[in-house]
C-alpha cells in the first residue's frame, strides 16, 4: 500500500511488539504528551475476517468512527466502501479517488445543501425514514436511489438507534413506500442498524426478517429491490462474538433472501479499527485519598480521547506500561486532565503504586475516540503514530 497521498507517516516493523514499540516512541518523542500507535495491520486482519466470515455482504466502512486519512487509505486499497455522514466526510472518501458508487449517503438526516453536493459529485445511493426527507431527496437530487431505513432495535447493544432513526415497518413502512412511488423515487432497497457493539445474537434475524416483510410489501406497489443494508453493530474487539453474530447472519440470508441477485451490504465501523489503536497516557500527578484509595491524574481524559466511553457507556482496560511483577496492587481512581469535577474515568480499578512520570495504556481506542475528541480547556487532541508490519 502506498501511504505518501493525504496522509501521515507509516513506520513499517519486521516484527510488531507495541509495549516495545510505544516505550520507543516514549524516548524519542521526549515530551509528556499522549499519543495514539495505530497498527494498520490490525484492520487489513479485520478485512480478512469479514470477507472469511461474511462473504456475500460488502462491506462500507462508516467513516465516522475514524477518518484519519491513513485508515481510509488502507481501506479504500482493500475494496471497502464507505458509508458517509456528511458532505465533509464524502469529500474526503472522494480525495483517495474512491469512485462515488461506493459511497452510500447513510445519514437520515442531510441539510440541503449536502443533498445538492452528493448530487453534484454523483453520489446517488441516500436513506431515509420519513416522508420529509424524502420529498427533500427527490427534489435536489432526482436521480437518487433511495433506501428506506426501518427501526429494528437489538435487546443488549451499547447504543440503540430506535428512538432517533428508523421507520416503523407496521405502520409507516407501506405509506412511505406508496409515496416514493407517488414521486417517482427509484426506491431500491431497505437498511436497519440493530444497535452498536450489538450482543444480542438473535437481533439480525429479526431485523433481517423485518426487511423481508418490506421487500414483499415494495413488491406490491411495483417496486423490485435489490440492496438490502444491515447496518452496523459489528463488535469491534471480540472476533468470536462476531463469528458467532456472522453466523446467525448468514443463515438469516439464506432463509431470507436466497436469491443473491440481492445485493447485500453493511456499515461496520467500529469493526474494522477499534483494536487497531492504543493510547498512551502520562501520569501527570497523584495523592492518596479517602478510603485508601490512590488518585492519579493523567493527561488525556472525558473531553478528549475518553469522551466516547463516558456517552456509550464502553468499559474501559488500562494498565501501566512499566511492569509491577511483584507490587501489590490498589483500588485506584483515574482523572482526566481538564479542570472539570467529573473528568474521571475509572474509579475502581486495580493498579501497582505509580509514580509520576509514568505511562498508562488504553486498549481498544481505535472507534469513535480520536474522531470525538474537543479541545476544552484548550487541551488538543493526541497525535497518531501509524504502524504497519511487513
Amino acid at each position: 500500500m502506498n501511504f505518501e497521498n493525504n496522509s501521515q507517516n507509516v513506520e513499517v516493523y519486521d516484527n510488531i511488539d507495541i509495549t516495545r514499540i510505544i516505550a520507543e516512541k516514549i524516548q524519542q518523542r521526549k515530551k509528556s504528551a499522549p499519543f495514539y500507535v495505530c497498527d494498520l495491520g490490525e484492520i487489513f486482519k479485520k478485512y480478512l475476517l469479514w470477507t472469511s466470515s461474511l462473504p456475500r455482504i460488502k462491506p462500507f466502512y462508516a467513516v465516522k468512527a475514524n477518518c484519519s486519512p491513513n485508515v481510509l487509505k488502507t481501506l479504500a486499497d482493500l475494496g471497502v466502501n464507505f458509508d458517509c455522514a456528511s458532505t465533509n466526510e464524502i469529500h474526503k472518501v472522494l480525495s483517495f479517488g474512491v469512485h462515488s458508487s461506493r459511497i452510500i449517503y447513510a445519514h437520515t438526516v442531510k441539510a440541503p445543501e449536502s443533498i445538492q453536493y452528493a448530487n453534484e459529485v454523483d453520489v446517488k445511493l441516500m436513506t431515509f425514514d420519513n416522508a420529509e426527507e424524502l420529498q427533500k431527496m427527490k427534489k435536489l437530487c432526482p436521480n437518487v436511489r433511495a433506501t428506506l431505513r426501518i427501526k429494528s432495535d437489538a435487546k443488549k447493544a451499547l447504543v440503540k438507534y430506535g428512538s432517533k432513526f428508523g421507520c416503523d415497518v407496521e405502520t409507516e413502512a407501506a405509506t412511505l413506500i406508496h409515496l416514493a412511488r407517488a414521486l417517482d423515487v427509484d426506491l431500491v432497497g431497505v437498511s436497519f442498524h440493530v444497535g452498536s457493539e450489538c450482543e444480542d445474537l438473535e437481533a439480525f434475524d429479526k431485523a433481517i426478517k423485518l426487511a423481508h416483510t418490506v421487500f414483499q410489501l415494495a413488491k406490491l406497489q411495483g417496486y423490485s429491490f435489490s440492496i438490502l443494508d444491515i447496518g452496523g453493530g459489528f463488535p469491534g474487539n471480540n472476533n468470536e462474538l462476531f463469528k458467532k453474530i456472522a453466523r446467525q447472519i448468514n443463515d438469516a440470508l439464506d432463509y431470507y433472501f436466497p436469491n443473491e441477485s440481492v445485493q447485500v451490504i453493511a456499515e461496520p465501523g467500529c469493526f474494522f479499527v477499534n483494536s487497531s489503536s492504543i493510547l498512551a497516557c502520562n501520569v501527570l500527578s497523584k495523592k492518596f485519598g479517602v478510603n485508601s484509595k490512590w488518585i492519579y491524574y493523567i493527561n488525556d481524559g472525558l473531553f478528549g480521547s475518553f469522551n466516547r466511553d463516558y456517552f456509550f457507556n464502553v468499559p474501559i482496560t488500562v494498565y501501566p506500561l512499566k511492569k509491577y511483577p511483584k507490587s501489590e496492587v490498589y483500588s485506584s481512581t483515574i482523572f482526566g486532565v481538564t479542570c472539570a469535577s467529573d473528568d474521571k474515568l475509572c474509579s475502581d480499578v486495580s493498579l501497582p503504586v505509580l509514580e509520576i512520570g509514568d505511562w498508562l495504556l488504553f486498549d481498544n481506542k481505535g472507534a469513535y475516540c480520536l474522531s470525538s475528541c474537543t479541545s476544552f480547556n484548550g487541551f488538543c487532541a493526541p497525535d497518531v503514530c501509524y504502524i504497519i508490519d511487513l
